[in-house]
């Protein structure tokens, strides 16, 4: 834990997604098989396609947990990083980049962290320190922290409060407005959940004359964490507060707080306002995060927010271990203290990593910070960690705001944990010409992929479930050596045929799958293999290793095809709830479409799946300890089930809805009567 703790189509300037208008539902029947045996797709699916270019970045799937390829069109400016970790603040890991008008200097502001976000009171405060360049990013020096009165007491405490890391700033007239996020010295990560009476922590606000400081703190905080129970009506699941971003409105200050949940493994933003920053501010309001109705992407945390053209986009990363998914959601500034004036503006796709090694473990910290310069580039600041040395990096990037994604060419990149990304389609034969250049480990071509899709588990640093690594066929790829592999729905990895490779990072494969199973591999334009392979309809797609990145600048398919339907695991829609897995029982059973399901212990929650789609097909077996449910789309209720049963029942499809319009939705399972049982659910592209 820290202090400061599906795809859109993006072709010139990013676009808001919005989903499509929600057609009538259609009872369901029973679904046997993911793909059926006779299956003739129309001839005008039968052209080669190449899924490397930007203008089919939206074929490809993206999601917080498992991966995201990116197409992003960020170039790194030399120099990086301009801040490196020393002892005892080994991890700089967050910060907030600023231009100034009135003297054309670059700031940043860098959150210094002990190792693994530690903190106590007999531990040296983390801190922001100003870091500030008059060459536009080329050179920079070190001023020192941002605050300099060791003995600042807020208004009534008995303890000085000198962890602060982590800030925005805001220039208004003549002065700089800062907000931060601030703990009392005798703080300890155990009054996150159980706090003493006398250590506080949560998000106030400083001005000052000058950038570099000196910042004068207003004497009462935005809002302290022992307040949230008092003014914010999900107190109990939502108990900190940290991670602000101020914002000048015409008439008034707005500030984004960041507020996470413990075992929830949930964040979310709230929204306050004040007429004077010093003053009072309004209760908080959420106007993000999972407790809606509507599609929202799960374990992501939004810091900091920035404005541009009448703009706020608040931008979050995924807390998962491959660290390389974003989605940015937007709003008008007068309106951003509304829920509702908040849309989903881009869904992945917006950041990559590079195989150097300050930036191995992926976007670590926050998300990226950056503005608009005059020239129309968007200049960014952001944070990574070196793996070997564990200490925290802040680089620079750079692209132009008006062409967020590079015509060809995306990287799909895994840091701590694996990075799987498939296609909306599916094939049955086909022939493939792709050029990739892999660093690092290995990492496989998928085809006739037919494995159910979820993350590992519901909480942080979770990876990809091991069911979603079954049920396909790959050609694996190192530097030195390639193999063909076959996996069974037991995850049993059977090698078809192998080889040894001229060492090298480029690659240029040529493959082909017929429809009597002959498949034909060529890479570097020298055949390696023929033979007979199993035939089989299903996915394409690419799965890296751990500390891999690679590069696709074609991957080029010829065949006929049809829209995919994507299983979702329970574990999905639990995350996407954010309910608490201790109020739930995991379960193992036959009964279950893939053996494996979630019941809740006792009556009432909620569960939801998030996805990108057309439709959908809900599974769940009938018993006699399930209870009901109502089922929702994007809000909108659309049946009453009830799972009981005298006697046990496979699990079925008990619900299908064919054209909600493709688009990002939610469908929801809330508890009615009983205890809510939760299976799978198919996505419908």
């Amino acid at each position: 834990m820290r202090l400061f703790l599906l795809c859109t189509l993006l072709l010139a300037g990013a676009a808001t997604v919005r989903g499509g208008e929600h057609a009538g539902p259609v009872p369901g029947q029973p679904v046997t098989a993911v793909f059926p045996e006779r299956w003739t797709p129309p001839p005008e699916r039968r052209g080669a396609i190449d899924f490397a270019l930007s203008v089919q970045a939206d074929a490809w799937l993206r999601h917080g947990v498992l991966g995201d390829p990116s197409f992003d069109s960020f170039e790194r400016r030399p120099g990086n990083p301009i801040v490196r970790g020393k002892p005892p603040f080994n991890w700089p890991v967050n910060g907030f980049l600023f231009e100034d008008p009135k003297s054309g200097n670059w700031y940043a502001y860098v959150g210094h962290y002990l190792t693994g976000y530690d903190i106590g009171p007999e531990l040296p405060k983390t801190h922001c320190r100003v870091h500030r360049s008059k060459d536009r990013g080329a050179t920079w020096e070190d001023l020192g922290p941002i605050f300099d009165d060791p003995q600042f007491r807020f208004q009534g405490d008995s303890h000085p409060s000198n962890t602060a890391p982590d800030i925005t700033l805001v220039l208004d007239g003549d002065r700089y407005h800062i907000a931060y996020d601030w703990a009392s010295d005798n703080w300890a990560w155990s009054d996150a959940l159980n706090p003493r009476p006398d250590a506080e922590s949560g998000c106030a606000y400083a001005w000052s004359e000058r950038p570099e400081g000196p910042f004068h703190r207003a004497e009462r905080p935005i809002l302290r964490a022992r307040e949230l129970p008092l003014r914010f009506a999900m107190a109990r699941k939502y108990h900190r507060a940290y991670a602000t971003s101020i914002i000048r409105r015409q008439k008034d200050w707005l500030a984004l707080l960041l507020s996470d949940s413990s075992d929830y493994f949930s964040w979310g933003v709230l929204a306050m306002t004040a007429s004077d920053p010093a003053g009072e501010w309004t209760d908080p309001v959420m106007v993000m995060g999972v407790e809606g109705d509507g599609y929202f992407p799960p374990t992501v945390e939004a810091f900091p927010a920035m404005v541009h053209d009448g703009y706020v986009y608040s931008q979050s990363t995924s807390v998962s271990r491959n660290r390389n998914f974003q989605a940015i959601y937007r709003a008008k500034i007068e309106e951003a203290h509304r829920p509702e004036a908040w849309r989903l503006y881009q869904h992945g796709s917006t950041w990559h990593s590079e195989f150097v090694v300050n930036e191995e473990m992926g976007l670590w910290g926050q998300t990226y910070s950056g503005f608009v310069d005059r020239d129309g580039q968007f200049q960014v600041l952001f944070p990574s960690r070196e793996r070997q040395a564990n200490v925290g990096t802040i680089n620079l990037a750079v692209r132009p705001w008006s062409q967020p994604l590079r015509e060809r060419t995306f990287v799909l990149s895994g840091h701590a944990g694996r990075s799987l990304t498939v296609l909306r389609y599916a094939w049955k034969h086909f022939s493939l010409k792709a050029e990739l250049t892999l660093h690092g480990g290995a990492a496989r071509i998928l085809w006739a992929y037919q494995a159910p899709l979820s993350a590992n588990r519901h909480q942080s640093d979770s990876t990809i479930h091991p069911l979603s690594m079954t049920r396909h066929q790959g050609l694996e790829i190192s530097v030195s050596a390639w193999r063909i592999v076959s996996v069974d729905a037991s995850g049993e990895i059977s090698v078809q045929a192998e080889g040894p490779l001229e060492t090298g990072v480029a690659r240029s494969i040529e493959m082909s799958a017929s429809q009597d199973g002959r498949f034909c591999l060529k890479i570097d334009q020298k055949a390696r293999w023929e033979g007979a392979l199993p035939v089989a309809a299903g996915q394409l797609g690419l799965l890296v290793e751990p500390f891999t990145n690679l590069r696709v600048s074609r991957f080029e398919i010829e065949g006929p095809f049809e829209p995919a339907v994507m299983p979702w695991l329970y574990v999905e829609a639990l995350t996407g709830a954010g309910v608490t897995m201790r109020d739930w029982n995991m379960i193992e059973s036959p009964i279950f479409r893939f053996a494996v399901g979630a019941l809740r212990k006792t009556p009432g929650d909620r569960a939801k799946w998030n996805f990108r789609g057309r439709g959908f097909q809900l599974w769940s077996p009938r018993g006699p300890m399930f209870g009901r449910c109502e089922l929702l789309l994007d809000g909108r209720k659309l049946a009453d089930l009830d799972f009981y049963a005298e006697s046990e029942q496979p699990s079925r499809v008990v619900y299908r809805v064919d054209d909600a319009g493709d688009g990002y939705h939610a469908v929801i399972l809330r508890s009615t009567e009983g205890r809510l049982v939760v299976d799978s659910l198919d996505v419908l592209n």
